[in-house]
């Protein structure tokens, strides 16, 4: 895990968690809210959804967590695949992350000279860059 949120403790309050829910991460990342969720859920399910390849390395060892490694734009379709309908909470924390703007291959920041790429998942997408090339204003 390698992020750590800035607003954790009013997230966990909102979320309101009294142990067994079924509640959803839809920005995975680094982890971090889906760690403190976790711990909050004894007897509960956390499904949580990435398509950046990258957030595969935080994954969680535990049983009451699996990830699922898609854009949440498909949420619903995935939920009924997993049989995890109704969820009771739902976390979303949109935005790129400190890891995307501190990686310089991802193409993010002005701080590295590296490609404008800027892909949340890198299979099969335009660059940011072939985007610019290539649309017109």
């Amino acid at each position: 895990m390698y992020h750590i949120p800035v607003m954790l403790s009013e997230c966990l309050q909102a979320l309101n968690i009294q142990g067994n829910e079924n509640v959803v991460d839809v920005t995975f990342g680094g982890g971090g809210h889906s760690k403190a969720i976790l711990q909050q859920l004894p007897n509960g399910k956390l499904w949580a959804f990435d398509q950046d390849a990258d957030a595969a390395a935080n994954v969680l060892n535990d049983e009451r967590f699996v990830l699922i490694p898609h854009n949440f734009k498909n949420l619903k379709q995935y939920l009924q695949l997993y049989g995890a309908l109704p969820v009771d909470a739902i976390l979303a924390d949109l935005g790129v992350s400190s890891h995307q703007f501190d990686t310089a291959t991802r193409g993010f920041s002005t701080r590295f000279d590296a490609p404008l790429d800027m892909r949340m998942n890198k299979q099969g997408q335009e660059t940011a860059a072939s985007l610019l090339a290539t649309l017109s204003a």
